[in-house]
């Protein structure tokens, strides 16, 4: 349901239009139940909705928000329905409705229907017919009835076995740590409004009567419903059956094989079940076993001799092996083998556990013998490509190592826009355009390095001068390389004589053309006396014998789309012709099929893309009949470094800087987050104020910058604050809106920077937002190693990398050039609007093409709105007077610092 924003609806339109969204969110989610009723003599059955506790506040939010027109369903005023009733009803009807509609909607379903209709049928499969089927009378009566219904009654009221209203049971698992030692499960209660309250068994069995209390929640019996619970639970996850045999049973001892089943099988289950479930916070984020290709330097094939500048032949050999990692720890083969040994699902390596598949391991174990050579080409479509398809199932691919000429080929093919820039050649007459500098740079480091490369700008962008520049700079590096030849159609081959008599006229030129050319003998010799020679498409099939006899110093192709059909003459001629460099010239590459694209390829680096078939089958069936995109991503990795095309409307093109707008996003704090900041201020004024009484001003500004921390963590999100590995969605204003922020984001195909001052809200951040925005997503931290750091900038800026960049505010405020950014994102803050202004210019800096937007994360109502107000009056000043820290704040005194920390009631998020 769709309502279009440029037409007034009605406040009850829109709430019964946000009714029916949440309904389309619990049905998506599973969150209903098969259901029986009574009605008179016979059994009904319906759907009944089960919405989990985040799912249950939005519906009743929604119910007090409630437009008084929604009720208006009979002229008597006292007969209108309640809100909350009146939704609910909504709500049953609606998810009954849906559920068979969309099971209807299964072309297996109508053969089932007819068994389950039969007259001899079982009463469960009348139930089945009753709930699929447009009837929801079972036809069924007398103790077959009672005994169905007595059943589902009995299932049914398992929902409360894992609590109440107010408190869940909730299981913890806690890893120990050696790996000889017991993982041990705790049983805890957990308050369903404020998920960091957790209250141990211990605590439960002190009770003595009938009611457990705590704050302004009761539980009752909590004794039997906990064993009750337990018992339940026991059926899932067997370790708490021995936990049993005790009177007060507290917590499970497992050994790691039952922690594996636990952590995969039975915690899953459990929560379906309605209990908590508590796991270590690497789980599910780490373990994840790569393997990285290293190659070395190149071997040389016979006959071969290396040129004067070292270049690369996409048919040399590359020596090459492989390191295998557990998530981003290298073993060493030793270890490794140590850890295959051990045949456990779950090891600590390096003091952190992790999960792994034994039998994946010992898959692994194979590519420390699996090294050789493969050529140049091969192992430039893997690391390009990002996958290689002779690894074992299981086995992640991280990426290629290099050293030489390979490494630097691969690096600067993943980020084009560090290739080092060239003067412009003194014998160029004229001026190149910035851009236009830019692309000779590029053509030539592709050429210094070996590969063919296509140069697709937008036509008027000049591609004739960037070209004609690269010949003149080659032939100043290597005047005795030999002549270039350029192909282009027959009608364009005067407007090149002119165009290089205008920019170059140092360069001999020869124009192959016409009855009187040079053949044979005569056109070798020819050749010799000139530096560029010009003949055209329909000569270079014709008189192919006599141009691929000679070894050409660069061949160019002008509009290579005349090669688009690989079939034809001209095609097969210039794959045919033999140079030390090749260049496409093209505004189009593709103009219909996917192997226009193949073939200019072909023609620029020949075996790259595999063969024709092998790419038909690979590529081009996958993207045009079926529109893959994973194929469509990978092709674009493959070829986007072998063509650079900019576009007359391209704001990349335009030399000045892009202006930067900076906005504050505030956000208000969830129920949960203003509980544990009020918690903190009292606790921690008390403890400042007794050290001021006692006049330890060391530990009093100790004391002020440890809350300072504590409340900036609790705004970021409550497990910043608890570090317990607890569940991340929904518990965050600034998470949610971060979210909501980021795939708008990612749909306009734009690209942020995030920082925080906290390397575990980082490490947070990046394993969510991978999971819910199903993007890969960076980190950089303080401990991330100086390759690897050098390795994520290049990936971040390459053409096709990943679109979200988290940072450390310390390790990534400074010395980074991430200009691919056109977002940035300060999910916390830093008092001193310098180091801010430091991480911001890591995107709005020289080479910034794109308008920076800036968005600095506030929780309204808390301390950080009060400080951000402070600087803003002061900012004049704020980068002299500030300090590089935090420091200033504790000079306030103890009213002050209750003024600036005090939770307001614009905090949360109803506002109440």
């Amino acid at each position: 349901m769709a309502l279009r924003e440029q037409r007034d609806v009605g406040a009850d339109l829109h709430a019964w239009h946000l009714a029916t969204l949440l309904n389309l969110e619990l049905v998506a989610g599973q969150h209903y139940i098969p259901a029986l009723r009574r009605d008179v003599r016979n059994l009904l059955a319906y759907w009944q909705p089960r919405p989990p506790p985040a799912l249950a506040q939005k519906f009743a939010l929604l119910a007090r928000s409630m437009p008084p027109l929604c009720r208006a369903l009979s002229a008597n005023v006292e007969d209108a329905p309640l809100p909350r009733g009146l939704l609910d009803d909504f709500l049953a009807a609606a998810t009954d409705a849906l559920v068979r509609t969309l099971a209807q909607a299964e072309p297996e379903l109508t053969e089932r229907l007819k068994r389950w209709q039969q007259p001899k049928a079982a009463p469960g499969a009348r139930w089945l017919a009753a709930l699929f089927g447009s009837e929801p009378s079972l036809g069924l009566e007398g103790p077959a009835a009672n005994e169905l219904f007595r059943t589902w009654q009995q299932w049914a009221g398992q929902e409360h076995v894992a609590g109440d209203e107010h408190f869940r049971i909730t299981f913890r698992l806690e890893a120990p740590e050696h790996e000889q030692q017991a993982w041990q499960l705790s049983y805890l209660l957990q308050a369903h409004d404020d998920p960091s309250l957790l209250v141990p068994a211990t605590q439960l069995w002190r009770e003595k009567g009938q009611f457990f209390s705590y704050l302004d929640r009761r539980f009752a019996h909590p004794q039997e419903r906990l064993l009750r619970g337990l018992g339940f639970a026991s059926r899932l996850c067997p370790p708490i059956e021995r936990s049993l045999h005790s009177k007060a049973p507290e917590h499970a001892s497992l050994d790691v094989h039952e922690a594996f089943q636990f952590l995969k099988e039975a915690a899953p289950l459990l929560e379906q079940s309605g209990f908590g479930v508590l796991v270590p916070a690497w789980w599910g984020s780490s373990g994840q076993l790569r393997a990285q290709m290293r190659t070395g330097t190149k071997k040389k094939q016979k006959g071969k001799t290396k040129d004067s500048e070292g270049r690369l032949s996409f048919h040399d050999l590359i020596r090459f092996d492989w390191a295998l990692s557990i998530g981003d720890e290298p073993l060493e083969r030793a270890e490794f083998e140590r850890l295959v040994a051990l045949k456990q699902p779950l090891v600590r390596v390096r003091g952190q556990w992790v999960a792994l598949d034994p039998t994946q391991m010992q898959r692994a174990m194979a590519l420390f013998t699996h090294g050789g050579e493969m050529p140049l080409f091969e192992a430039l479509r893997i690391g390009l490509g990002g996958s290689d398809p002779t690894l074992p199932e299981g086995v992640a691919f991280s990426g290629v190592v290099a050293e030489g000429p390979l490494g630097e080929l691969l690096n600067n093919l993943a980020a084009c826009q560090q290739i080092e820039a060239i003067a412009q050649p003194d014998s160029f007459v004229g001026q190149l355009r910035p851009y236009q500098q830019r692309g000779l740079a590029w053509l030539h480091f592709m050429q210094r390095i070996g590969l063919g490369a296509c140069l697709a700008d937008d036509m008027g962008l000049g591609k004739s001068p960037q070209t004609i520049a690269l010949l003149l700079h080659d032939n100043a590096q290597r005047p005795n390389a030999g002549p270039t030849l350029l192909i282009c159609p027959t009608s364009v081959m005067g407007n090149w004589q002119r165009e290089l008599a205008r920019f170059a006229p140092t360069l001999r030129v020869l124009v192959h053309q016409g009855t009187e050319r040079y053949r044979g003998t005569a056109l070798a010799e020819a050749i010799a006396r000139h530096d560029v020679i010009i003949s055209s498409y329909p000569l270079l099939a014709r008189d192919r014998e006599d141009l691929t006899a000679h070894t050409w110093r660069t061949v160019v192709l002008d509009e290579a789309q005349n090669i688009k059909n690989s079939e034809t003459r001209q095609a097969q001629a210039a794959r045919a012709l033999q140079a030390e460099g090749r260049v496409a010239l093209t505004g189009t590459p593709v103009e219909n099929r996917l192997t226009e694209l193949w073939s200019i390829m072909s023609f620029l680096n020949p075996g790259y893309l595999g063969g024709e078939t092998e790419f038909r089958r690979s590529f081009a069936r996958p993207i045009e009949r079926a529109g893959d995109p994973q194929a469509a991503e990978r092709l674009r990795r493959l070829t986007a470094p072998f063509v650079l095309r900019r576009l007359k409307t391209d704001s990349t093109i335009i030399s000045d800087l892009p202006p930067k707008h900076e906005m504050k996003v505030f956000v208000p704090l969830t129920k949960e987050q203003a509980t544990l900041y009020q918690a903190t201020v009292s606790e921690a004024l008390q403890k400042v104020e007794e050290a001021s009484e006692l006049g330890d001003e060391i530990k009093r500004r100790g004391l002020v910058l440890a809350m300072l921390t504590r409340l900036k963590q609790i705004c970021n999100h409550p497990a910043n604050f608890l570090q317990d590995g607890s569940t991340l969605l929904g518990r965050s204003g600034k998470l949610n809106r971060l979210e909501e922020m980021l795939e708008e984001l990612l749909a306009a195909g734009d690209r942020a920077l995030i920082f925080t001052q906290f390397s575990a809200m980082g490490t947070m951040l990046q394993t969510y937002l991978q999971q819910q925005l199903a993007n890969d997503i960076l980190f950089l931290h303080g401990g991330t190693p100086a390759k690897q750091r050098d390795a994520m900038v290049r990936q971040f800026q390459a053409p096709h990398g990943p679109n979200i960049f988290i940072l450390s505010l310390k390790a990534g405020g400074v010395g980074l050039n991430l200009t691919r950014a056109n977002h940035v994102f300060h999910f916390d803050r830093w008092w001193n609007p310098a180091v801010e202004d430091q991480a911001t210019d890591r995107a709005f800096r020289i080479g910034q093409t794109q308008r920076v937007q800036v968005h600095k994360f506030v929780c309204g109502g808390t301390l950080e709105e009060q400080i951000d107000t402070m600087i803003e009056s002061k900012r004049a000043l704020a980068a002299q007077v500030l300090g590089s820290g935090e420091n200033w704040l504790t000079e306030l005194n103890t009213n002050q610092l209750r003024e600036l920390v005090a939770l307001r009631d614009s905090a949360l998020e109803d506002g109440s």
